[in-house]
């Protein structure tokens, strides 16, 4: 029993021999041995059910067992006595009695929501009032707050219960958000190191490259310093006999001219670092490539960023709930139970070819069509090796499912995929290869009915991988189209 609070000491009495349940004097009061809280064993009963073992106490919710209960004579006891000393205070004080006419109140005006007296009921004021005895009135009205108690005691737990289960999805949550904040500081840790490593390296090679210049520059300036010393002697010689009298100017003459005449050709120096040049261009095309990351990764946030504007288009845009359709699923492919992945089997099942299904492509499709609207959904990829061959995209719902067709736009699928290690767009005339810096892990595919534009990105960065603008849909249903082929190719769908 709750501990009793300061005021009125026969009311506190009351309310210790007052069941929280029907808020009424406890009748055949039993304990809950776990928490050692009274109710009307009726009422218990009527609270948690008869079917159910195992329940919880109406007041602390600890678990308790329904088969425990004990009876508890001495508060029924309390109770008799409690309602002895109230029948006593009430003759004591003389009862209630109407201000009026000094009688007794026993009637209860429903109109006026008041007690009132014999006469009270027989006057003029109460002749077309609604007037019931009082016992019955608060029999009534017990009743009535009973049952609004009761329905305030299930919001209660069921407020309780959310609570409950709130905080248990919020410690679920923190746990994941934790987790990958620990994988996000370790990427980015990792990335970090790989990107100082590299910088060294580079660094160092370049400074190699300067180096070697600077080395080739010095030895082709010693060689020109000692060739422009060489033929500064040879002009003062020649110079000397051309200013010689003529019998010693022609004294040896051809000998002179044929020794000078046979000094080789010097080569253009810049002919002489073309491995250096080559070198050097290695540097710019790494210069290149950065500068590609840097600008997917700038295209990868300005992508989020407007996915948080306020934007028309995208309140337009749908995720849609896509399962696949088991009897479009080629022989080869294991669907999974919720229809929502799929994986290449090791033989074919034994599978009925009826008119939907794909029997040559390792094809199945999915059950939902659009024929309007703005809808994506994501697929996330597994596959291990190089022997692997998959597809996602749409296709239009009258588009060939049999035999060896061509995936393409012009047969009314708009797919990417993977072929081996290349990454391509199935655009005719020619399939488009996908220039990609990194290997794309979930795909998101998102189709506009209206616009007849299907785009296709990588959903955990945002980067656009391709989009196929004028897409002849021709008014047909549009269904998610997967491929795939290879012992580790596994698609899931979200």
């Amino acid at each position: 029993m709750a501990a009793v609070a300061a005021g009125d000491p026969v009311q506190d009495l009351r309310d210790e021999a007052t069941c929280s349940i029907c808020v009424d004097y406890f009748k055949d009061p039993v304990t809950i041995p776990e928490c050692g809280h009274n109710f009307c064993r009726a009422c218990l009963i009527r609270c948690w059910g008869e079917s159910e073992a195992e329940a919880s106490c109406p007041q602390c919710r600890k678990t308790a067992q329904q088969n425990n209960l004990i009876p508890n004579r001495q508060l029924a006891n309390f109770v008799e006595l409690i309602k002895k000393l109230s029948l006593q205070e009430g003759k004591e004080e003389g009862g209630k009695v109407c201000k009026e006419h000094r009688k007794p109140l026993k009637l209860f005006c429903k109109e006026d929501e008041a007690p009132i007296c014999v006469a009270c009921g027989k006057s003029k004021e109460h002749e077309n009032h609604k007037v019931i005895p009082l016992e019955e009135a608060y029999e009534e009205y017990k009743g009535q707050i009973s049952i609004r108690l009761q329905i305030l005691m299930k919001e209660r737990e069921k407020i309780i219960a959310y609570q409950v289960d709130l905080e248990k999805e919020s410690q679920t949550l923190l746990k994941l958000t934790e987790t990958e904040r620990q994988k996000t500081a370790e990427k980015l840790r990792q990335l970090r190191q790989f990107l100082e490593e590299q910088e060294k390296h580079l660094l160092n090679q370049i400074e190699d490259v300067e180096e070697e210049i600077a080395r080739e520059r010095d030895e082709q300036l010693a060689r020109f310093s000692s060739d422009l010393s060489s033929l500064e002697r040879s002009m003062q010689e020649l110079e000397e006999k051309r200013q010689k009298p003529a019998n010693e100017l022609l004294q040896d003459v051809r000998s002179t001219l044929q020794r000078y005449e046979k000094r080789e050709s010097q080569e253009n120096p810049m002919a002489l670092f073309p491995e250096l040049k080559k070198r050097i261009s290695e540097f710019c095309d790494i210069n290149i490539l950065v500068e590609d990351v840097m600008e997917q990764f700038e295209d990868a946030l300005l992508f989020k960023e407007q996915l948080q504007e306020d934007d028309p288009l995208l309140r337009n845009l749908q995720r849609a709930n896509v399962t696949l359709d088991p009897d479009t699923a080629h022989p080869s492919l294991i669907l999974s139970e919720d229809r929502k992945s799929v994986r290449y089997g090791d033989k074919e099942q034994d599978l009925p070819d009826n008119p939907e299904r794909f029997n040559n492509r390792t094809s199945v499709l999915g059950r939902e069509g659009f024929t309007a609207g703005c809808h994506f959904w994501e697929v996330t990829v597994e596959s291990e090796g190089k022997c692997v061959y998959w597809t996602v995209g749409v296709t239009r719902k009258s588009a060939e499912r049999k035999g060896d067709f061509d995936l393409s736009s012009e047969g009314g699928i708009w797919a990417v995929g993977k072929s081996g290690d290349e990454y391509m767009a199935f655009d005719p005339p020619d399939y488009l290869p996908l220039s990609l810096l990194w290997e794309p892990k979930r795909i998101r595919v998102t189709v506009d009915y209206e616009e007849e534009e299907v785009s296709f990105s990588d959903a955990d960065s945002g980067t656009e991988l391709y989009t196929f603008s004028g897409a002849s849909f021709s008014g047909d249903t549009i269904l998610p189209f997967f491929h795939l082929s290879g012992d580790k190719t596994h698609f899931r769908i979200s």
